[in-house]
């Protein structure tokens, strides 16, 4: 995926056969990922429409920067800039 902007040693992350409707089960991986990062750090996500769709809300909900969001093969492949320490 490096031709496509992102660095070849920045996280991957494939979400797209964790899909399930009910307990969207990507987004506690995503935490999961999420949480062994430093603030400021870059991970690219590859996700179905409806996984785009939660992990968008969810990041703004935590205040996660989506710096891209495109759409490559039926898939959607967003890039995320976690949030920096929340203030005390």
């Amino acid at each position: 995926m490096s031709s496509s902007g992102e660095s070849p040693d920045q996280p991957l992350l494939d979400v797209t056969a964790l899909y399930n409707p009910i307990d969207c089960q990507s987004l506690g991986v995503l935490r999961t990922t999420l949480s062994s990062l430093a603030p400021g750090d870059l991970l690219t996500v590859v996700a179905n429409r409806f996984q785009s769709r939660e992990i968008a809300a969810w990041a703004n909900k935590f205040r996660h920067e989506i710096i891209s969001s495109r759409e490559q093969d039926g898939r959607v492949i967003l890039t995320l800039k976690k949030a920096g320490v929340p203030p005390p």
